[in-house]
């Protein structure tokens, strides 16, 4: 009588520890099925990639920029033996949640500014959190609220800015040079337009560059 008690026993603890076991499994599933997943980006643009993006030589004749840089100039930006003035990277790894995405870079020259240089940067993303992470820490931690030109003119949102003492280590520039920036994104794209030489006219080219590429987006 007291080995059949005990085998009731045993197997009824059996029984229970499966009950809980299971319970426990279905909360577990419920919570994964309730907690919030990444923000993706859904859009209605044509854009495939970056590469459809990137300035044409009708572009850069409206514009009134050239391809004319040296080696050196280049070399720097690491864009090197492709005969062109730009790199892509089809796997970009962002410093944000480290998701890939794409990424290019290109430099060129303003024909009627000899000294002004312009550098285009394109980054593709796959979730909001990674690029507006992206857009605000690189438009916002080195920079001060001075030198702010214009905000939320371009795109999804927007930042025009030219440098001034106030940013981060701005004493140390040299006064009669001029570095403007633009960074905007739009859709699943941070675009970021950077203009370095001795004149204010450089603006007004920064301005017209962001407004051309938003009208590949259609």
């Amino acid at each position: 009588m007291i080995n059949i008690r005990k085998s009731i026993k045993k197997h009824w603890l059996q029984f229970t520890l499966i009950i809980l076991i299971c319970v426990l499994a279905a909360v577990i599933w419920v919570i994964m099925q309730d907690s919030p997943s990444e923000p993706t980006i859904t859009t209605n643009n044509t854009i495939q990639g970056i590469q459809e993006l990137l300035l044409n030589e009708q572009d850069l004749q409206l514009l009134g920029m050239t391809t004319e840089l040296n080696e050196q100039d280049l070399q720097q930006l690491g864009i090197t033996g492709n005969g062109t003035n730009c790199k892509i990277e089809e796997d970009y790894t962002n410093i944000v949640d480290s998701s890939l995405g794409q990424y290019s870079i290109c430099i060129y020259n303003i024909s009627s500014l000899n000294d002004t240089e312009v550098i285009i940067e394109l980054k593709k993303f796959t979730n909001f959190e990674a690029l507006n992470g992206t857009y605000q820490y690189d438009s916002l931690h080195l920079y001060s609220i001075e030198g702010l030109i214009s905000e939320n003119d371009y795109g999804d949102q927007s930042r025009f800015r030219v440098n001034n003492v106030n940013d981060y280590g701005g004493q140390f520039n040299d006064p009669n040079v001029f570095y403007y920036h633009l960074w905007f994104s739009k859709d699943e794209y941070l675009i970021h337009i950077t203009s370095k030489g001795g004149s204010k006219e450089a603006a007004d080219y920064i301005a017209k560059i962001g407004r051309r590429i938003l009208t590949k987006f259609g």
